[in-house]
């Protein structure tokens, strides 16, 4: 590593230290996305997928994801996390998740040639 790369690699530690103590760097920016109602239903129809193949998907009990989209209650922590990567690549979690589908909604199969 030369001198260059090592300032570099220091300047950015120094940063998220103090980002970490609540002090932010003119550099740095931060997105943050908010998974509201909208959001949760948004991203289960996106993915193709039903409120219970969604609970599964999020490790949540079905009446939990029913309050999701209602709005009466707000995933946070992991599930909140998860449901963001999800919204992203939803297939990857799907998969990870070990639902397996033999058609998502809206995806047509292919026809035979």
């Amino acid at each position: 590593m030369n001198r260059r790369d090592f300032e570099g690699l220091m300047a950015g530690l120094n940063d998220a230290l103090s980002y970490a103590n609540g002090k932010a760097s003119a550099g740095a920016r931060e997105h943050r996305v908010e998974v509201n109602h909208t959001f949760v239903g948004t991203t289960r129809l996106k993915a193709g997928l039903t409120q219970e193949e969604f609970a599964k998907v999020t490790g949540a009990s079905l009446g939990t994801v029913r309050k999701w989209e209602r709005g009466e209650r707000v995933p946070s922590g992991a599930a909140g996390m998860l449901i963001r990567i999800l919204a992203r690549e939803p297939k990857l979690v799907i998969q990870e998740a070990g639902l397996v589908r033999k058609k998502l909604r809206g995806q047509r199969r292919a026809k035979a040639a």
